[in-house]
């Protein structure tokens, strides 16, 4: 029996999954050799391949393969299969958004997610540990096992192995915070705020079924919801707020929230939410700040500053008596202001370190210095002055650097179903429009790095205003 190692050789891949056999020289001048599958097999095996061989491959080589059919595949190893991650099933909605339907309701816009004591919050289930492979050389190839879920129970939460599901052992507020599920408690008011309560700080979610009168404060680790009014009241909720009548500020009072705000108007104040505002009325002369969209549908914005990073849609902007009115998309107007701020204050104490540095170099070139006691005395000054300028210089790069600018006007767009009328300011980004003489139904957004104006029309073509 002829030695198959002269007419071929073994060429693997680098992973050693996969065999091929290629031919040498001799084999070209001994196309009659007589081919055995014992042979062939006995050949693999010379070469250590011993997994996944292919028969029907093999068959090929004995019958008479053609020379351009080379290489041939006579092994393949089997692939690891990676293990299943572990999932969860969750049995509550803790989604707070409220689908709009034709029919919707204003006031329907935020849900709280609820549960009642024992009732299941969500089932995990376990990571998989994957089935194993094997190369044409019969190596073990281990799978890699599935990731578990990273989600723990938290506060008011335990968590059972027997039907590995997280369970309320209280009745309250479901979320997600961190990676942990977490139930809060309620806290009411029966009717409107007063110092019989005093303000008010609590982890869970606060309900005030009236007012929330001038001076107080409300800090919630979940939603806010008032029945009444706010007055010059400060408000801050890790949750969503909702306030059924609106919040009459006093150029005082504030709203803050780290989710949603839905409240009756707002009137010298400032609101300030991370997700949505909704405003059922009007905005006057208040400060607004949405981190995606800021709706007021069916009302007015006269002379406010409001800002949004996606959307600001609105029913009137500005009035007759031409109010200056502002509107920004794409960034956070407050901010903005913050960093100009910050950023000539910065100015102001490198000017003055620069004249201390000056000051500083005088006075240790000055002959005599260590035997004068008041040049001594003026260069400590000096040297105070300027190592306390120098902290209040790292201090304001550290506040610079805290305030994140991120830009989004190329995406914005503001949205006025009603009348826009003169001396309104719209700034997307860095580039600003201001409004001489009135428009109706229009919309404005980025183009081309200019603030473009179009009517609102429901024809095919729509008539761009520059």
């Amino acid at each position: 029996m002829a030695n198959l190692s002269h007419f071929f050789k073994i060429v693997t891949t680098k992973d050693a999954m996969i065999a091929e056999l290629h031919f040498t020289d001799e084999y070209l001048v001994n196309r009659d050799l007589t081919i055995t599958m014992d042979s062939l097999q006995e050949f693999l095996a010379e070469n250590n391949i011993i997994f996944g061989v292919i028969d029907d491959h093999l068959e090929k080589v004995i019958t008479g393969v053609p020379i351009e059919d080379f290489p041939i595949i006579v092994a393949k190893g089997k692939e690891p299969i990676p293990g299943l991650n572990g999932k969860i099933t969750y049995h509550i909605n803790f989604n707070p958004k409220v689908n709009n339907k034709d029919n919707w309701n204003f006031r329907e816009v935020m849900r709280i997610p609820s549960v009642k004591k024992d009732e299941k919050l969500a089932t995990i289930t376990l990571p998989t540990e994957g089935t194993s492979g094997t190369n044409v050389f019969g190596s073990n190839l281990p799978s890699k096992p599935g990731l578990p879920t990273s989600i723990k129970a938290g506060k008011n939460v335990r968590f059972t192995e027997g039907d590995l599901s997280f369970y309320s052992d209280i009745t309250g507020q479901a979320n997600v915070q961190a990676n942990c599920f977490h139930v809060h408690p309620v806290y009411e008011v029966s009717n409107t705020l007063s110092m019989k309560e005093g303000n008010l700080n609590f982890v869970g979610t606060i309900v005030i079924h009236g007012d929330v009168p001038s001076g107080y404060s409300i800090t919630a680790g979940g939603d806010v919801k008032i029945f009444g009014m706010v007055e010059a009241a400060t408000i801050v909720a890790h949750g969503s707020v909702y306030v059924a009548e609106g919040l009459a500020g006093l150029q005082k009072g504030s709203i803050t929230a780290d989710e949603n705000i839905q409240i009756g108007y707002v009137n010298q104040g400032v609101v300030r939410a991370k997700k949505k505002i909704y405003v059922e009325n009007s905005i006057i002369h208040s400060d607004c700040v949405a981190g995606s969209e800021l709706i007021c549908q069916r009302g007015s914005i006269i002379g406010s500053h409001v800002s949004a990073n996606d959307l600001i849609l609105v029913k009137h902007v500005g009035n007759h008596m031409n109010t200056k009115t502002e509107l920004t998309l794409g960034q956070n107007h407050m901010e903005l202001q913050k960093v100009e701020e910050l950023q000539l204050k910065k100015k102001e104490i490198q000017d003055t370190l620069s004249k201390l540095t000056i000051i500083g170099e005088k006075l240790s070139q000055s002959p005599h210095i260590h035997s004068n006691p008041k040049l001594i005395s003026t260069l400590q000054k000096q040297r105070a002055s300027f190592n306390q300028n120098k902290e209040l210089l790292n201090s304001i790069n550290d506040q610079l650097d805290s305030i994140r600018m991120d830009s989004d006007e190329r995406y914005a767009k503001l949205t006025i179903t009603g009348n826009l009328y003169g001396n309104t300011i719209v700034t997307f980004g860095k580039y600003k429009r201001l409004i001489t003489e009135s428009y109706k139904q229009v919309e404005l957004e980025l183009l081309r790095n200019e603030v473009y104006m179009r009517a609102i029309s429901t024809t095919p073509t729509e008539e761009v205003i520059r």
